[in-house]
């Protein structure tokens, strides 16, 4: 007797499903959609909006790569960015204040700790707007 009231219950459901679902598809068959309007517009072109010059605010990284692994404890810095920016070279050891030549380039030794540390060099360009290059260096003295 319980397990046919259970048959019977789920067979309801399923029906009352079905019915509805066929309610909702008739419903949806009946709906009028109104009239789309139509109306003539002019499009008049859009001014883009000009990139912000750099002004030259450049810093690019040349050594040492991004995720290199170093069996030195010092660390040569080198790179290149604007004549006038002041550039702060950072490890978890040690801050430095660094000038660039008059053609940009730059170049520190620094020192890094054992195993994994960030190295952060930031540029302070003239105009007061900064670009910071964060890479991770390793130091290690197991051969690979």
């Amino acid at each position: 007797m319980k397990i046919e009231k259970i048959i019977l219950s789920f067979f309801a459901v399923l029906v009352g499903l079905i019915a509805a679902g066929v309610a909702f598809y008739f419903y949806q068959m009946t709906k009028v959609l109104p009239a789309q309007k139509t109306q003539l517009s002019v499009l008049t072109p859009t001014k883009q909006p000009s990139p912000t010059p750099n002004n030259g605010n450049i810093l690019t990284i040349d050594s040492p790569k991004n995720e290199a692994v170093s069996d030195k404890k010092t660390l040569a810095v080198a790179g290149k960015t604007s004549p006038n920016a002041t550039l702060i070279v950072s490890t978890e050891d040690d801050d430095q204040v660094v000038k660039p030549a008059g053609n940009g380039d730059f170049s520190v030794t620094t020192t890094i700790p054992d195993g994994t540390s960030i190295l952060q060099i930031k540029a302070i360009f003239a105009d007061g707007t900064e670009k910071t290059v964060t890479q991770t260096i390793t130091y290690s003295t197991a051969d690979f």
